[in-house]
């Protein structure tokens, strides 16, 4: 019995010998941010909008400034354990991490800082696994109700990434990330996976979790991470020239006529959305919606008719402020000409930032350009039509290039002109002209040209990008100048427009399917139960043995 009791415990310290390896490969504490033994969540903020971090060492990143009203709202961000009996289910234990923000966007990275088992050019490989659910609700007398399926609408986006020196800050430089991407719930639960080389003692680990537009439901879940010594190792592309974030795009609003009565209204064009359309007009977002009885900036659809300006006091009839305005289709950028050179730059709608499902227009400036500079460009400019010589036959349109710093595609002080940029000049598919700018002759303009529709393109100078469109449509009338200002800012990688179809929305896709796994992830994935096999197989002959020991 002696012998028996000694087989079983030799058998047992090799199980726990086997699983403990097993255990310390993986170097974060606490992976499957679960309770239990760990001990309940910690809290990092109360409140109505409370964070609570599972315990081992994990903790949050979030913005200290957020970008308007709706956009990066680290105050309305929760952070909470989510149970087993949510939906989506933990992938691993009986917790998950839940990162929300409804009705608003946020940014949040969750990271841990590991020492144990690092030393400079350690290679370490890191993992997790999110999902993410971002809709918007039906409205029901003006409020949500009701649930939604996961939309590519919001552009949330996932990742990991490796801090190399152990830092905390998501935003260094010398972090290397995996490629982003979009794990919505349709497709369960997906990883990410990246590879670093330690520059120090320690490594941080991040989760990260951003979207491009503000949701109803906007929630980001994260569950099962991993760090582990070994992969490709690697570090994060140089950082000597900073890629910031591209400025979101939305197409430009294309004025329409006020009526006889000097009442406006705006056909809404694919595209458009109704800040777009307020900072074209020079008027407030709430303006229209309180002059169209609209309970909510988000939902207009091409067709839909929106007034901008009442009729005038003791105006005749004119036409029918419910007529069809003339509309030009948004197949390109457009601007208005100009009869007066050179204006000054028209003043945006004050403190109206939020802007639709559609992307946000360009920010307000805070200071008017100095008179020594170009003119700021605007989606629109009115002026009386008396000041054209009625006498002339032609006119002429005046381009530059200037560096635009802050991104917002509004020439501000400071903001200078730029050399080594081309502008060229169409009409149809004949090329009128062309500049290469200088950054001091600016603006340069194209003279005696005919009355007639242009198109006006520009290329930024190298190590640049434009923030404005590329391209400017043109209405030229004789006698009229048009002046055309083209951003570009250090760095910068051109945005897309948000794609138009019928309905003005953004069609759902099916979320990219995760990238096939190598054998020797495979591999490590089941090693637990390859483990646990090989020691019911000790277990099994450790009894045997015991049991022939005891016949002899």
């Amino acid at each position: 019995m002696r012998v028996l009791r000694l087989g079983m415990a030799a058998v047992l310290c090799l199980i726990v010998g086997l699983t403990g390896v097993q255990a310390q490969d993986n170097l974060l504490n606490n992976p499957s941010m679960e309770e239990g033994s760990f001990g309940a969540y910690i809290q990092k903020r109360g409140g109505e909008k409370a964070i609570y971090m599972p315990n081992g060492g994990w903790d949050y990143w979030l913005p200290s400034t957020p970008r308007g009203d709706f956009y990066d709202r680290s105050d309305r961000v929760t952070i909470n354990p989510h149970p087993e009996s949510g939906y989506p289910r933990p992938l691993e234990g009986i917790r998950a991490l839940s990162v929300d923000c409804g009705f608003v966007s946020c940014t949040s990275a969750i990271f841990q800082t590991v020492s144990t088992g690092i030393t400079p050019g350690t290679n370490v490989r890191a993992f997790a696994w999110g999902q993410v659910k971002t809709c918007n609700l039906e409205r029901k007398n003006g409020q949500p109700s009701g649930n939604c399926s996961s939309s590519v609408e919001s552009g949330a986006r996932t990742r990991v990434g490796i801090d190399p020196d152990g830092g905390t800050d998501p935003n260094a430089p010398e972090i290397v990330w995996a490629a982003f991407i979009s794990p919505h719930e349709q497709g369960g639960w997906q990883q990410m996976i990246v590879d670093a080389t330690a520059t120090g003692s320690a490594v941080t680990f991040f989760m990260y979790s951003t979207q491009t537009n503000f949701s109803d439901i906007n929630i980001t879940y994260w569950d099962a991470a991993s760090l582990t010594v070994g992969g490709g190792g690697g570090a994060a592309p140089s950082a000597a020239t900073p890629t910031p974030t591209p400025p979101p795009v939305v197409a430009f609003v294309v004025p329409q006529a006020a009526q006889d009565d000097g009442s406006i209204v705006h056909v809404v064009q694919a595209g458009d959305t109704v800040d777009s359309i307020a900072f074209a007009y020079g008027v407030t977002r709430t303006q229209i919606l309180e002059l169209n009885n609209l309970a909510s900036p988000r939902y207009i659809t091409p067709g839909q008719k929106l007034v901008i300006k009442t009729p005038e006091p003791g105006a005749g009839s004119g036409a029918d402020a419910a007529g069809t305005p003339e509309a030009v289709p948004p197949t390109q950028d457009s601007a208005v000409v100009d009869q007066a050179a050179p204006p000054t730059a028209e003043q945006p709608p004050a403190q109206e930032q939020p802007p639709a499902t559609e992307e946000q227009p360009p920010a307000p400036p805070t200071t008017a350009p100095e008179p020594t500079q170009p003119p700021a460009p605007a989606p629109v400019t009115e002026v009386a039509s008396n000041i054209v010589n009625p006498a002339a036959t032609s006119g002429s349109v005046c381009v530059f290039i200037f560096d635009d710093r802050n991104q917002n595609r509004i020439q501000e002080s400071g903001e200078n002109l730029l050399p080594g940029g081309g502008i060229v000049l169409n009409q149809g598919a004949a090329a009128v002209g062309s500049h290469q700018t200088d950054g001091i002759s600016e603006p340069y303009c194209f003279s005696d040209l005919a009355a007639g529709d242009y198109v006006a393109a520009a290329t930024a100078p190298d190590g640049y990008g434009l923030t404005t469109s590329n391209q400017f449509r043109l209405q030229l009338g004789p006698g009229a100048r048009v002046n055309l200002a083209f951003g570009a800012a250090q760095g910068v990688q051109p945005a897309a427009p948000p794609p138009a179809d019928a309905g003005g929305l953004v069609d759902e896709t099916a979320p990219k399917e995760p990238a096939a796994q190598s054998l020797t992830d495979q591999l490590l994935s089941i090693s637990g139960y390859i483990v646990l096999g090989l020691a019911g197989i000790v277990l099994l002959g450790g009894l045997g043995i015991a049991f022939a020991l005891r016949r002899r």
